[in-house]
This record gives structure tokens, sequence and C-alpha cells, in this order.
């Protein structure tokens, strides 16, 4: 039988009301190994919406400031923007001692460290001589940034952990393929589909009409604006079709986005949600589910939970979005920022209510067989259990 663990885990995000896929995963991750029988902290930098439902299932949840490397973005950036990340990273931060002694006074077994910006997170662990296991969630272009983060990776003494192929090929790539396990996110499959008119309900959407929906930051690399230009197209093949975008971002996008709803002339057949705690049930309301990132996404998170529910998606062919998706089985894959084939492919959708429900229910069953919670807790636990006994004398 295996010893259970003390297993610190550091998130360099603390969303106050939308958390992120990386958030829910780790959220996901601390419960289930708290389910298992290990003991779990989770340390956040700032007041947390997933504090009370962690803190409800036995995990224990400690605030420290911290400020994440945010050097992770794919597309170039301007010197200036670069220049000011590195600044407000490398910036003295008081509380970089505290997280070194939380960890020495948890003592914990293995330092879980979320995402690849949390570079102190780590340093932290290797202060104290922790073992530790680094859960990349994301993809780097080639160049000199790529390389410096190589460097960090290969010195940090830590396990690594890809979400996807398309995340550990940079890797690997640099060298390190020895030191990385992929692991694919894992979700609950809920039991049965949840119901879309009760969903629509619930967001007070109409319940006559077919929906295609949009779940997710409203950044421009999340491709929030050709997912309104593409589905203001498709609407003008299909005039039962509707369009919901439902997630959070700085006011000026939102602002932005609403403009171009509105130069469509269709504002009356978009629907604007706010920021959603989960995405589970706005997917739930869609019949069709888009995902169309500009860059390449290491493992959406959105995807998975329409996998979950039964829903279509339409996704961009790039990171890990084509080893989650059968193009044609289990949804359509598209190259990106093609805002043509998006169209026809929510046309195509919209138009066949019997191919979506055979698409959905595929989806479902190969949510169960690749991307169920059991089968994440289980890889994972075995790589923290192991990361652990390499450390013992």
């Amino acid at each position: 039988m295996k010893a259970p663990l003390r297993i610190a885990m550091l998130s360099h995000l603390a969303s106050p009301c939308a958390p992120t896929g990386a958030e829910h995963s780790l959220a996901a991750l601390a419960t289930g190994l708290v389910g298992r029988g290990h003991t779990v902290a989770v340390v956040a930098p700032g007041r947390w919406s997933l504090e009370a439902p962690l803190r409800a299932a036995g995990v224990e949840v400690r605030t420290v400031p911290s400020r994440a490397c945010w050097l992770t973005y794919w597309e170039p950036r301007p010197w200036p923007v670069v220049a000011a990340k590195w600044l407000r990273y490398a910036w003295p931060q008081p509380a970089a001692d505290r997280l070194v002694r939380e960890l020495a006074a948890w003592r914990a077994d293995v330092v879980h460290v979320n995402c690849l910006p949390h570079l102190r997170g780590v340093t932290a662990a290797r202060r104290v001589l922790a073992p530790r296991v680094w859960h990349l969630r994301e993809i780097l272009p080639p160049g000199p940034r790529r390389r410096w983060w190589a460097r960090k990776l290969r010195g940090s003494g830590a396990g690594l952990v890809a979400v996807s192929e398309a995340a550990a090929s940079w890797i690997r790539a640099e060298g390190l393929g020895a030191r990385v396990s992929v692991v694919p996110n894992g979700i609950v499959v809920p039991e049965p589909a949840p119901d879309t008119v009760a969903a629509r309900v619930a967001l007070g959407l109409p319940a006559d009409v077919v929906l295609a929906g949009f779940v997710g930051q409203l950044a421009a690399h999340k491709g929030a604006r050709l997912f309104v230009e593409a589905a203001a197209q498709a609407m003008r093949n299909g005039p039962g079709l509707h369009a919901v975008l439902a997630g959070g971002g700085p006011p000026d996008l939102r602002a932005g986005l609403e403009r171009v709803v509105a130069e469509t002339g269709l504002a009356a057949r978009f629907h604007l949600l706010a920021a959603q705690p989960s995405g589970l049930e706005v997917v739930a309301a869609c019949d069709v589910v888009c995902v169309p990132t500009l860059t390449p996404d290491p493992l959406p998170r959105v995807v998975m939970e329409a996998m979950a529910a039964g829903r279509p998606v339409v996704g961009s062919a790039s990171g890990g979005i084509p080893e989650m998706l059968e193009d044609g089985l289990t949804g359509l894959l598209v190259p990106p920022g093609d805002r043509e084939a998006l169209t026809a492919a929510v046309v195509c959708l919209a138009r066949d209510a019997q191919r979506r429900a055979a698409m959905g229910a595929q989806a479902r069953r190969r949510c169960q067989e690749r991307f169920s919670l059991d089968r994440h807790l289980a890889r994972m636990e075995a790589l923290l259990l192991a990361c652990s006994a390499a450390a013992k004398p």
C-alpha cells in the first residue's frame, strides 16, 4: 500500500471571479489527491474564487503574494512590452522569502508547481531542498527566450510534466526529453449528459435556436473577434443560428467585441455573458462549441468540457487541440485564423442536428477513455510518489 504524501501545490494565479483552465485543473488535482488519502496544501498569490470549494474538499489553502514571470507568450511582442514584463518580474518581491518559509514549515514530501510562469515557486522549492514537479501548460516558439526558459528548466532539478505532446515538443527540442512526462488533464464526465434546455433557461438564453458558443478569455490570441466575424457570416446562411460569448478580460477588449457585434447588424442574435465561474454551464447550453485560438493552445480545458458534455467542437488545428479532437468524428478542425473555414464548419454543423448528436456522443466516449479525472489522478499520483521516493536516501 502506498504511503500518503504531504504535498504542497503552488499556483501562479488567483483569479477572484473567473478562474482559468490552469487554475481549475490545479483545483481538480488537489481535491482528487486528498480523495486518494494525501494531505494537500495549495499556496495561491492572492484572494481566490476557488478557495472555498478547495477548503470544503479538505485542501488547506494559504495566501502568499508572488509575482509570475510572464515571458511565456507565443506571438512576438514589442521590446518595450517585453522589457516591462521582465522588469515587473525582476523587481524585488518582499514576499519571496515568505514563500520559502511557508514551504519549510509545511515540510512537504513533494512540491507541485503549476505552470511555467511560477519561476519563484520552483526557486522556493529548490531553496528548501524539496523534491519538485513542474507542471507545464505552455508552448514556446524557437528563439532566445525559449532557450532561456530551457536553462531554467534544466537548472530547476524538477521533474517535468507537460499537458500534451504539443507542450512537450519544445521541451524535447531543447534537449530535455528524458525529463518530461506527458499527462493530459482530466475532467469528470457527467452522467447523464447535461440538458441543453435547462442550461439555457439558467443562463437566460433562447431555447429554440441553434447556438454556437465561445467560452474563454476575451483575449486577442483566443480568437474571440474571429468567432464573432465567423458567426455573423454563418448567421446570414442560417436564420435559426445564434451565438453566445462568455469570458473575462480587460474592459477595453470586451468593449471592442461589443462594437464588432454591433457592426454586424445582427446584435439581437449575439448573447454576451459575463465571465462564468466555470465553462461547464455555457458549453452545456451550446449545440456547437468553437475554440478558434490563433496561437498554439497546449490543451484547452473548454474542449474537454465540451467533449464531456457531449457537444461537438470546431477547433483550430494547432497546439494540443488535434490531440483531443478526431477531425470529422468528435469535431471539426480548421486552420488557425481562417475565418472562411471556421464559418463553413459552423454552418455545416448548424444545419445537421443528426451529425451534431453523433459527434457529441463520440466526443463523450473519447473523453471518458482519454481524459477522465480518475486516469489523470492515477498518473499524476504515480509521478509525485516517484519524485518523492527518488529524493529519499
